[in-house]
């Protein structure tokens, strides 16, 4: 049995050397930690090389490699505590330069030398890639360093008896101990052991004080990371409004900002460091060169998916919206292949040093370009023949082939000019270039955007041809030089602000534009996706209502025949209606959700709308965390609240048309119960919507319950009829007794139940006049509803025959013209009895059912017919009424 080693194992040993010297890449640093690790692996093989015997010079290698140890890590501790200091160095430097350049912006004239001096500050703030890979470098001597002590820890308990130890150590020594030297080599374990102790408590201290050190630098890191995040938003928004008007010098940096930009020798330095970068962290910048080339691989499979996933293809009976959500995966996966590859380097290119100005600024340029490359790639896949746009929103075929080849005009001009102007535009540019080159890239860059927008929306355009075509009177139509115009000035205007000084705002400004425009093209795609959606239901829902038309049909057809009982029809959607509605509903959601992305891009460049937002109209007293307080109403929370009340009315009033797609196509539901969920929706909408909005308006029950206490009092007088008849409204929506399209008869009124509402409901007679009837009627009264359960209806026809008449074949004739009928239900089976004996004939009762209430008045009558015609053809007299009549004359 060897001796084990009682400090870090190889692996730890490595793991911790990989640690700092990610940490601390230092070459002396590397150099050091590499002959030490190449020591502390080297020293255990030593040892076994000695005679298995021998475990005083075994304890003594290990106490040697613990020496080594204790030795490399004084080094490492004394580095992470100068990384500490300098840490704290930074910190107080920086808050130096903040508290300078405040100073001077209290000073309101302010020109170019206080712009040039907060650009350089912000030039020279590190980036957050820088803080993220430190951290993460740290973590790992963090994890590595803890696990050595774990280590150490453990050699300390199993020395903390040494007798025990120096008996274990002895034990298990191979070839074991001889006993004439046991008490000898004892002694000199003994000490060895001892010394190895005082290493291992030495080692642990200095362990526990590097984990200190670490933690404490950790902390540091992250305290010195939030500042500097302020401070770039602090001097972003000083730079805001500070003008940096052009001169004489802008045109003599030119040759200087050129010279920079083309420098071989600067895309040299960041050709290399990208190549080291690649090579000291391999995994993931080869996992998305693997992703992007296998995405370009496979773009001919790819497309010819996308063509399948179309509904036109796929047909709509096997298409769901899953398809379409596939479809717009598979154009974002063919956009990203250059994207992803210009925004691996970009990541990679931001951890350079602060002293490669060019390597940061040509990093922050391909992340904002891969950014912009992949929307217009997308969108420009959008717009492709076989994209969604054709193949599942139905656009004009046409027009998306002008429309993409004029987004590709574009995007030839506009990206290099935009990746011209961030190289030379953005923080880690030298002002020189920021003032020359960027802002002549970017004003010209708008300028370009400005041109291509005239040429795409001009009268004589195909777009505007067809929209002329379309909507001749429309408000876009007679509106369209005045909006051409203004969508014209805003890329213009964006550019004079540039060209004028004004570079910060011009390129926050651009920015939101750039978002504000994506934020639409999502926004058109989403209404898409949900029309195509709403679509597909109501084709689904009308073949449905089809195909239980066509069934009914047949089952009325058979039910003539004798065969089989003909079902009744139940009552049918309105289609269009609910078509109308949801479209209502669908433009409400889409523009509310656009509104508020662009408020969201746009708050923090809009100050004026924060002031008018959180001007005070009056105060409130509420009370909050059991204290009674006074809180102001804004205008911006009253804005909200009718807001509110405007959404909720708009939803209060559409949403029956949402209910009935998705309830009667998803989960079966009768029709009749969908429109008392309808119902009972809309109310719990409303409450919602109206309780929102007093929320909002600071309106609490503590402010109302008096009204409640007055409605309470207005009950026991005069409201409690309307109250009655609002709770009947719910209880019949609950219950059911009666529904839609029931015939029901209430008191004297009879009629077809055609609409529910909370006060009353509505009967349309059989004279086609619509009834009122209060709800409270429906529940506290008695009424009699024809199609409750079931549309089979009784009929009962009373016939009399002359006395003298043959009764057996009476019976006999009056029910071979009653089963002789189509309409007669076969089960229950009609029947003829002879009743009563009559004042002037013998009265028969006929008995018969049809399939429906509607059908009562019309079968009636033909079975009245039939059974006069077979009477009169077999002889048998109906007779009139007799009376005898007696004269008497009296005398005079």
């Amino acid at each position: 049995m060897t001796s084990r080693m009682p400090v870090l194992t190889r692996w730890q040993s490595s793991f911790l050397g990989a640690g700092i010297l990610m940490l601390f890449g230092s070459a002396a640093c590397a150099a050091l930690l590499g002959a030490f690790l190449t020591l502390l692996l080297a020293l255990p093989a030593r040892a076994s090389a000695d005679p298995p015997g021998d475990v005083v010079s075994r304890i003594a290698a290990e106490n040697a490699a613990l020496a080594a140890q204790l030795a490399t890590g004084e080094q490492v501790l004394a580095t992470a505590r100068s990384d500490l200091v300098g840490l704290g160095k930074s910190q107080s430097d920086l808050e130096r330069s903040m508290q300078r350049i405040e100073g001077h912006a209290q000073v309101h004239a302010l020109a170019r030398a206080f712009a040039q001096t907060v650009i350089e500050q912000l030039s020279v703030l590190p980036q957050t890639e820088r803080f993220d890979a430190q951290r993460r470098q740290r973590d790992g001597l963090l994890e590595a360093t803890n696990e050595a002590n774990l280590g150490t820890e453990r050699a300390l308990d199993q020395l903390g008896d040494i007798e025990t130890a120096v008996t274990a150590r002895l034990a298990g020594a191979q070839p074991p101990v001889p006993e004439a030297q046991r008490s000898a080599i004892e002694a000199v374990a003994r000490e060895r052991l001892g010394e190895q102790r005082a290493l291992l408590q030495r080692l642990d201290e200095q362990q526990r004080a590097l984990l200190q050190a670490l933690q404490q630098s950790d902390a540091a890191d992250v305290d010195l990371a939030r500042r500097t995040d302020e401070a770039r938003a602090e001097l972003t928004r000083l730079l805001f409004w500070v003008p940096s008007p052009p001169g004489s010098r802008t045109i003599s940096d030119l040759p200087q900002s050129l010279a920079w930009m083309v420098s071989a020798a600067n895309w040299r330095t960041a050709a290399i460091f990208l190549g080291d970068e690649v090579m000291r962290r391999p995994f993931w910048p080869a996992s998305a060169l693997l992703l992007a080339g296998g995405l370009y691989l496979a773009r001919r499979r790819l497309q010819a998916r996308l063509v399948a996933l179309a509904p036109t293809a796929a047909s709509y009976e096997h298409y769901w919206i899953g398809h379409t959500i596939g479809a717009l995966a598979i154009t974002v996966a063919l956009a990203l292949p250059g994207p992803l590859v210009m925004w691996t380097a970009g990541k990679l290119l931001a951890a350079a040093p602060q002293a490669q100005s060019f390597t940061l600024a040509l990093s922050a340029s391909l992340l904002a370009i891969a950014q912009l490359l992949l929307a217009l790639s997308a969108f420009s896949g959008l717009l492709d023949r076989g994209g969604i746009g054709r193949g599942h929103f139905g656009w004009d075929e046409s027009l998306l082939t002008y429309s993409r080849r004029a987004l590709h005009r574009l995007a030839m001009l506009f990206v290099p000019l935009l990746f011209v102007a961030t190289l030379n535009g953005l923080d880690n540019a030298p002002y020189a270039n920021r003032q020359s080159i960027g802002r002549t890239a970017f004003s010209v860059a708008l300028i370009v955007v400005a041109v291509w927008l005239a040429r795409l929306l001009r009268r004589k355009s195909p777009l505007m041809q067809r929209l002329y075509a379309r909507a001749p009177r429309s408000g876009a139509v007679r509106l369209h030089g005045l909006w051409l115009a203004a969508l014209l000035a805003v890329p213009l205007l964006i550019a004079a602000l540039s060209a004028s000084g004004y570079s910060v705002a011009a390129g926050y400004f651009f920015g939101r534009m750039l978002i504000s425009l994506f934020l639409l093209l999502c926004a058109l795609v989403l209404y898409g996706l949900i029309a195509l959606w709403v679509q597909v239901e109501r084709w689904r829902l009308g073949r449905r209502q089809a195909a239980e038309a066509a069934r009914l049909a047949q089952a009325e057809t058979i039910g003539e025949t004798g065969s089989e009982v003909a079902e009744p029809r139940p009552p049918q959607l309105d289609i269009a209606a609910i078509g109308e509605q949801t479209r209502s509903l669908l433009d409400l959601f889409i523009t509310l959700l656009l509104l508020g992305g662009i408020w969201w891009v746009w708050r923090g460049g809009v100050p004026a709308l924060s002031v008018i937002s959180d001007h005070v109209l009056w105060t409130y007293h509420a009370s909050v965390d059991g204290q009674a307080t006074t809180l102001p109403l804004t205008a911006g929370e009253l804005f909200l609240a009718l807001l509110v009340g405007g959404v909720t009315a708009v939803a209060v009033r559409n949403i029956g048309a949402l209910l009935d797609i998705v309830l009667l196509q998803r989960f079966e539901v009768q029709a009749d119960a969908t429109y008392a969920i309808k119902v009972i929706t809309r109310y719990a909408l409303a409450a919602v919507g109206i309780v929102s909005a007093a929320r909002i308006l600071g309106v609490g029950w503590s402010d109302v319950h008096w009204l409640f206490a007055a409605l309470g009092v207005g009950l026991g007088f005069g409201l409690q009829e309307i109250v009655a008849n609002f709770v009947s409204g719910l209880i019949v929506l609950a219950e059911r007794p009666i529904r839609i399209g029931d015939v029901v008869t209430v008191g004297e009124v009879s009629g077809t139940v055609s609409r529910i509402r909370a006060r009353a409901t509505a009967v349309v007679d059989f004279e086609n006049k619509e009834v009122i009837i209060p709800n409270k009627a429906f529940i506290t009264g008695s009424v009699v509803n024809w199609t409750l359960s079931n549309q089979t209806t009784r009929l009962l026809l009373k016939v009399g025959v002359a006395y003298g008449s043959d009764i057996a074949c009476v019976q006999r004739l009056l029910t071979e013209a009653i089963r002789t009928h189509g309409d007669v239900l076969h089960e229950p089976a009609p029947t003829v009895f002879f009743v009563d004996f009559g004042d002037s004939s013998l009265d028969f009762e006929i008995r018969a059912f049809v399939g429906s209430f509607a059908q009562r008045l019309r079968v009636q009558h033909e079975l009245n017919v039939a059974i006069e015609a077979t009477l009169r053809t077999n002889g048998i007299e109906i007779p009139f009424p007799q009376r005898d009549l007696h004269l008497r004359t009296l005398p005079a």
